[in-house]
């Protein structure tokens, strides 16, 4: 693996940072860092890349406020400008309220301003082919505008909404409504519906769809979900009490082919080997001469993946195995790549772990040759070594595959291009972003957008046309955000007892000395595979603004990339394999030993806290290793990963297989096993909407609490509105205000100032 041992070009960059800053700092508070519009700015989002290259479009709020507005930038130079406001376009119509009902209307109010100002958002942006206008939805329905004007066209006024659109030509367009798929043509107004399959009561939904490059073509796949179980997710601020359900579990996959014209009546089911287990399309892409469907598909419930190219005629359609690897744990990765060269029908791409680390491997292909089931095809690998490649795509002509690795450390990432032929590489002339974490990559006739940012910078936009080099495209970082005075946290790696070495981040008080004992939080990423340990923005900036400020209390703050996190290749990614609680928690240990020992930690003043998986792993530390751990906020927690079997048998079933067929595997990794083993402060806070992570799992939990007589050692909240992911400031605010107030009561006695 990579080590850090590249980071002398951000020791610069952040000094100067620093420098540039005023002499005092602006105080941080939960109320601070929570609040909406954010003292970070808010980051744009649906970015969208022109055909041609030249121009790019995306959402954001010049007031870091909801709704988002519609910008266009040239990507040659200029600001970039509201072009929309979805205001102007469709403004949200309240509901007419009687008397009676607004004279009731004394408790809270569900439709308030906040859920009023994101109601009616832009969605589904979309270029035509031909770079002269754009596709939009709002409110479900679909809207068209020709860039330069300001007055978008409805195209669709209808109950049932429109999504997953798409041109299929400047006049034609693609999309779904009421579950399947139909195409409209905006010149002569005509509507075609392309698959029948779909049906709520049969609970057989259609999605996926893959257009062939000369649009005449599609592939789409049918989720048969009959098998499926429902959850309930009880809402209980309305008048009465309502509880939608979720339908959990396996579906049966199949996919089928169409025209686009609506010349046939019925499409065509592809066929393949019957797959063995539970299986999943990983992904399917047409070659370039629209002939060959390529079909990604994983079976043996997570252990083998095939790919195999599939052909077709008017009645039936032919399968041929072109690639075949196993993994006795779970097929993963940090993406899935599949890739069809855009002028050679033969060649395409595709990302594997099969060497250990995702690499990219190119296929042959002669469809000339397919025979007994097999396709005569050669198979080679264009990028090797101890690092991943998370993003690739091939440049229109073919000659060069533009990808984004962590070859130079798993710190950041940078962007290349290969040339398939000689095999030799060029790196992205970055220019001003040189040194920065680069992610949302978009490329198109030789121009790539991509954000760069570190991690106290958030992310900004670049453009790179062809030839040249980086030129910023938005600036959406406030002016008063520098006033704070961020400070950057170390990066180094922790050795683990299996000789493992586990990459961290640890944030120092101002005036650290050895001599000195601290206390000390930890913060758990969620999701599981997720990379945390990164120079970069992301999705996790209030805890890293919460970190900053227990930092500045004095706390020592420690992150790390435990086991089974993304970034470190398969082995990293799977030591987690049966049982979640175990390498990942010896990680955190490790970690905390390490720490008391190197950098002053007061062993009897640590606390954790995190959310989703992060939740699961704070709830595991405070039960499992009190001797450690003097307090743990659990954010949206699994609890019982049984519960969550049911939820997401996908995500839980690579880890865990089967709970029937593995019942110890879950125990073991399940908090609410080590219940009776609480004897530290254990907060618990839950969304009562989470449709991810159901509240049960903390409910369940705390019912066993109680039963054990443990209520002395937790606290549980629970928020009405709120599903997995916290929307509302407030609830943000309160969150965090409680983890605060447990770390202030239970760590920060004799805290050295």
């Amino acid at each position: 693996m990579k080590t850090f041992n590249k980071l002398s070009g951000f020791a610069i960059a952040l000094a100067l940072f620093a420098a540039s800053s005023p002499l005092l700092s602006q105080e941080l508070t939960v109320k601070t860092i929570m609040s909406e519009p954010s003292i970070a700015g808010m980051r744009v989002q649906g970015e969208e890349l022109s055909p041609d290259g030249k121009k790019l479009i995306f959402l954001w709020n010049a007031e870091g406020k909801h709704p988002l507005d519609l910008y266009v930038a040239d990507v040659s130079g200029g600001e970039p400008r509201k072009w929309l406001s979805p205001r102007d376009i469709d403004p949200p119509k309240d509901r007419e309220k009687k008397p009676e009902d607004e004279a009731l209307e004394y408790g809270v109010v569900i439709d308030d301003e906040f859920e009023r100002a994101r109601r009616g958002q832009f969605g589904n942006l979309e270029w035509s082919p031909d770079s002269s206008k754009i596709l939009f939805t709002i409110g479900g329905d679909l809207f068209i505008v020709k860039l330069g004007e300001s007055s978008p066209k409805r195209l669709t006024k209808t109950e049932d909404a429109e999504f997953a659109a798409q041109f299929l030509s400047p006049d034609r367009i693609l999309f779904r409504q009421g579950g399947n798929i139909f195409v409209i043509d905006t010149s002569d107004a005509t509507l075609v519906q392309l698959s029948k399959e779909a049906s709520n009561q049969r609970n057989i939904s259609v999605g996926g769809a893959v257009v062939s490059d000369d649009s005449s073509m599609i592939a789409y796949t049918t989720s048969d979900g009959s098998k499926q179980r429902a959850l309930y997710v009880p809402n209980y601020l309305p008048y009465y009490t309502a509880a939608p359900s979720f339908r959990r579990g396996w579906t049966t996959q199949e996919i089928y082919l169409t025209k686009t014209d609506g010349s046939r009546d019925d499409a065509i089911k592809v066929t393949l080997p019957k797959p063995e287990g539970e299986s999943y399309f990983y992904g399917i892409e047409w070659t370039s001469d629209n002939g060959v469907l390529l079909v990604d598909r994983v079976d043996k419930t997570h252990n083998r993946r095939q790919i195999f190219a599939v052909t077709h005629n008017d009645k039936e359609t032919m399968s041929f195995l072109v690639h075949e690897e196993e993994d006795e744990k779970w097929i993963g990765g940090p993406s899935r790549i599949l890739e069809a060269s855009p002028t050679d029908p033969g060649a395409f791409i595709f990302g594997s772990e099969k060497d250990g680390w995702h690499h990219l491997y190119q296929v042959n292909l002669d469809s000339s040759e397919f025979k007994e089931g097999n396709a005569n095809s050669d198979v080679k690998q264009l990028t090797k070594g101890n690092w991943q490649v998370e993003w690739a795509e091939w440049t229109e002509d073919g000659n060069e595959i533009a990808f984004s690795s962590t070859e130079e450390s798993p710190l950041w990432r940078e962007i290349y291009f290969l040339n398939t032929g000689s095999g030799e590489r060029r790196k992205l002339n970055s220019g001003a972003a040189a040194g920065m974490m680069k992610s949302a990559e978009r490329m198109e006739n030789g121009t790539v957008v991509f954000e760069a940012s570190n991690v106290i910078t958030p992310g900004e936009l670049f453009a790179i046309a062809a030839g040249g080099s980086a030129r910023k495209i938005t600036s959406t970082i406030p002016e008063d955000y520098s006033l704070y005075k961020w400070k950057s946290p170390s990066f180094t790696e922790i050795k683990a007892e299996d000789g493992k070495m586990i990459p961290a981040k640890i944030y120092l008080p101002d005036g650290f000395s050895r001599s000195r004992k601290y206390p000390m939080a930890i913060f758990v990423h969620g999701a599981g595979y997720l990379q945390n340990v990164i120079n970069g923005w992301n999705n996790y900036y209030r805890e890293f603004m919460f970190n900053e400020m227990l930092r500045r209390k004095g706390y020592v703050v420690l992150d790390i990339d435990y086991r089974g996190s993304a970034g470190y290749g398969r082995d990293w990614r799977t030591d987690v394999y049966d049982f979640l609680g175990g390498k990942d928690y010896t990680d955190h240990i490790d970690a905390i030993d390490h720490m008391v020992k190197e950098y002053s930690v007061d062993v009897n003043r640590i606390g954790v806290y995190g959310g989703s998986y992060g939740g699961f792993m704070a709830a595991m530390l405070v039960m499992r290793a009190p001797e450690k751990i003097s307090a743990g906020a659990a954010l949206r927690p699994v609890m019982d990963w049984k519960n969550y079997y049911a939820a997401n048998p996908f995500y839980t079933s690579q880890r865990l297989g089967d709970p029937k067929k593995n019942p110890e595997a879950y125990k073991r990794s399940s908090p609410i096993s080590y219940a009776d083993q609480l004897r530290k402060k254990l907060l618990i806070l839950h969304g009562l909407v989470d449709s991810n992570v159901h509240a049960q799992d903390s409910i369940q939990l705390v019912e066993k609490l109680i039963r054990l007589d443990k209520t002395e050692y937790f606290e549980l909240m629970l928020y009405p509105v709120e599903n997995h992911s916290f929307v509302r400031p407030t609830s943000w605010e309160d969150e965090y205000e409680r983890i605060e107030a447990l770390f202030k009561e239970e760590l920060e006695s004799e805290i050295a100032q």
